[in-house]
């Protein structure tokens, strides 16, 4: 079975850096989540990003931000489009325990939402914050490892990430309280694991509730605080996420894609698909290799 959770191990590698672009191995990205966040600094070409089923097209000289389990995907605007971009990845640990105004940044950037937070920074935006010296110097600092590259690396990444965070004040987006208890997170972390593992299962909320010995009135609630959907919403973006790697990355029809993601009735998983995408699975697979 194919899962979107992509495993980062954060004690050995707390943050990552490098330059990937249209020509390298594993270009176009297909969907996936961790729990880092993620930037994206588009160096060259336009770029399709994927951000929780909302797509983007990015430009040269923008930047995107991945919240942490934020599904996302990644492919170059056009088929023989070249493109390239920075990407610094990192545990929410490297940020600092102390605040932003009156919010802890680790804290909020759990709950931050690509649906209510602009996350594509246009070029002129970035321009003005003179980001791209700092995601040069941390690829380059990452890259070489000379010594205390890891204390410049986590300095920009500070930087980089407060300017950001300062621009969305600006705008009149203040980053919101974490949404759920401390003690439900690692409930909550291991049941998207878990949905992500056996999608394919008959996965109901109270089955899920009864796995986190929780009420399903109070896992459902804290299950919306924490994701922003229902579980039942969640369970299905997972499997129509996982559908699409298999729609673009794969020759397998149709119907034996619905039964691998977890629908028995091909028509219902066509329109599951078409409702969250906007098109049918036929339309998206025929737009790829067109």
């Amino acid at each position: 079975m194919n899962n979107l959770y992509e495993y980062i191990d954060p004690i050995a590698s707390p943050y990552e850096a490098f330059c990937c672009g249209s020509g390298g191995k594993g270009f176009p990205i297909p969907a996936h989540w961790h729990y880092y966040v993620e930037l994206l600094y588009i160096k060259e070409g336009r770029v399709r990003v994927s951000m929780d089923n909302e797509v983007k097209v990015c430009t040269q000289g923008c930047i995107v931000l991945f919240p942490p389990k934020c599904v996302h995907a990644i492919e170059a605007f056009g088929k023989e489009e070249q493109v390239r971009y920075d990407v610094v990845k990192f545990d929410l640990s490297c940020l600092p325990a102390g605040k932003a105004g009156d919010l802890n940044l680790r804290a909020s950037l759990q709950v931050v939402r690509t649906s209510a937070y602009p996350c594509c920074f246009a070029t002129e935006v970035v321009q003005a914050m003179e980001l791209r010296p700092l995601f040069e110097e941390i690829v380059e600092e990452y890259k070489g490892q000379a010594y205390a590259s890891s204390m410049i690396v986590t300095a920009d990444i500070c930087k980089i990430m407060g300017k950001l965070v300062r621009r969305w004040q600006e705008e009149g987006y203040f980053l919101p309280a974490p949404g759920i208890h401390p003690s439900y997170e690692i409930s909550f972390d291991r049941i998207s694991e878990y949905i992500d593992s056996h999608y394919f299962e008959e996965l109901t909320a109270e089955k899920l509730a009864s796995m986190c010995n929780m009420s399903h009135s109070t896992f459902s609630m804290n299950f919306y605080r924490r994701y922003g959907k229902t579980c039942k919403e969640y369970i299905t973006a997972t499997r129509i996420n996982v559908a699409e790697n298999m729609l673009l990355f794969s020759n397998y029809d149709v119907s034996f894609i619905a039964r691998e993601v977890g629908y028995s009735d091909c028509s219902y998983f066509i329109r599951c698909y078409k409702k969250l995408k906007g098109i049918t699975p036929k339309q998206a697979r025929k737009a790829r290799i067109s």
